[in-house]
């Protein structure tokens, strides 16, 4: 379900700069972002990993409302709002069997994906500017 595809001999994009990392990676496991944060967040994670995708496919500056969608996505698939019992994620993260090879699929994404943005300069000056239009 979420394929491992090695991106190490591919060449990034210079019209990405800095952000090529991050949108190589996003490019390349679009489908499973979507799948793994609409299996752990229902449909708003779905829709925030759709926003996100999409936002890193374009050849703009990512906004900070880019950003800000980027930084849940990560908090969704790395688990961090599942000790709020009320929540959607709670729910579903309970669903989960621990066992299943699905955990591990989107441990090795949430692991990909941080990973890329950590190769992203997003603190660079060209890299990271912010559009005030977010």
């Amino acid at each position: 379900m979420f394929d491992e595809q090695c991106s190490c001999d591919i060449e990034l994009p210079t019209l990405f700069g800095e952000t090529a990392p991050l949108r190589v990676f996003a490019g390349e496991h679009r489908e499973a972002l979507i799948h793994a944060a609409e299996l752990l967040a229902g449909r708003r994670g779905e829709h925030l990993a759709v926003e996100v995708t999409d936002a890193l496919a374009r050849a703009a500056p990512l906004t900070r409302r880019d950003m800000h969608h980027l930084h849940e996505l990560v908090n969704i698939l790395a688990l961090e709002n599942v000790d709020d019992l009320d929540s959607e994620e709670s729910a579903r993260f309970a669903l989960l069997d621990p066992a299943s090879t699905v955990v591990e699929e989107i441990c090795l994404l949430t692991d990909g994906l941080r990973d890329a943005i950590e190769m992203t300069d997003l603190d660079h000056p060209s890299a990271a500017r912010i559009s005030a239009a977010a």
